[in-house]
């Protein structure tokens, strides 16, 4: 033992839930970059190296991470269905539950759905819904978003058509489950290539869904 001070490095602890604060962190910031460019300009167009420089990080760490660019949009859409983050049905039945006029909730879940797709979200459900998708990842990515979705149109139309608004003989998961197959970029997409915009798109489904309320109720 030496009394004299040693010109050796000092070795520093190993922090663990630091580090893994760190990594959490960073692992966020690029979930954050990666889901704003996927929804501001498509997933094709959006390359690792500018999810790296939004997230200010080193597009290595992006793959370190994540693996791929397939890998990163299987990541992001899962922590927006596990975490309800950014997700704007959220805000969607807050703003129903505090309207009183069924016609006027109506019309807030049209508006609702335009802005939607009105936000870029073609091009991102059409990657993960696509039928030629090979990639186990976006399927069971796929099969998660759509029970997601049919849960969260089961919320909606719970608020919209209640017992005793609702038409006689309907029955609330029905009526959630067609909502749901009709509402999907394949379907809007195939609507503007015939001719419609997203507001024709909008006044369509006031008017489809007005028919599940009971005429005398309204």
């Amino acid at each position: 033992m030496t009394l004299y001070p040693s010109n050796e490095p000092v070795k520093r602890g190993y922090n663990a839930p630091r580090r893994e604060a760190q990594a959490n962190q960073t692992r966020h910031a690029i979930l954050e970059a990666a889901m704003e460019l996927f929804n501001d300009q498509g997933f094709t167009k959006t390359t690792v190296s500018q999810v790296a420089e939004k997230a200010e990080v080193s597009e290595q760490t992006v793959y370190n991470v994540f693996g791929d660019k397939v890998g990163l949009l299987y990541a992001a859409g899962m922590n927006a269905i596990e975490t309800g983050a950014g997700d704007p049905e959220i805000d969607l039945i807050e703003a129903l539950g505090g309207e009183p006029d069924p016609m006027e909730r109506i019309r807030l879940a049209a508006r609702a759905t335009k802005e939607i797709w009105a936000g870029g979200a073609f091009e991102l459900e059409q990657m993960v819904f696509s039928p030629d998708v090979r990639d186990p990842r976006l399927i069971e990515l796929s099969e998660k978003a759509l029970k997601h979705t049919l849960e969260s149109t089961r919320t909606m139309v719970e608020i919209l058509f209640p017992d005793s608004l609702r038409r006689s003989g309907l029955d609330l998961d029905d009526i959630a489950v067609v909502f749901t197959a009709i509402d999907t970029a394949a379907t809007v997409s195939k609507l503007i290539k015939l001719g419609w915009t997203l507001d024709d798109y909008e006044n369509w489904l006031v008017q489809f869904l007005v028919l599940f309320l009971d005429p005398d109720q309204i």
